[in-house]
């Protein structure tokens, strides 16, 4: 079951995504995890900033934006077969 603040951005996206246009299946969204995914990454392309934001908060609550990946270092490449040595 989902919170109360969870259904009221739930409602909010609805109304929305209506006015361009999208049809969410609110049930679909809260029981299928895949179908929610796809269409909030859909309508995070928005032009309507509002939807935009209440999506990415909506994908927060949802876990289906992860926390963010620690800057990787970059591998020291290995030199085999080059030359290390000084010139004489």
């Amino acid at each position: 079951m989902l919170d109360a603040a969870t259904m009221a951005l739930l409602a909010k996206v609805k109304m929305l995504a209506k006015k361009i246009g999208v049809n969410v299946d609110l049930v679909k969204m809260s029981n299928d995890r895949a179908y929610a995914e796809t269409t909030l990454g859909e309508l995070s392309n928005a032009d309507d900033p509002e939807l935009v934001l209440i999506v990415i908060q909506l994908m927060n609550q949802l876990g289906l934006i992860g926390a963010p990946v620690a800057e990787a270092k970059p591998e020291t490449k290995k030199d085999e077969g080059r030359y290390v040595g000084s010139l004489r």
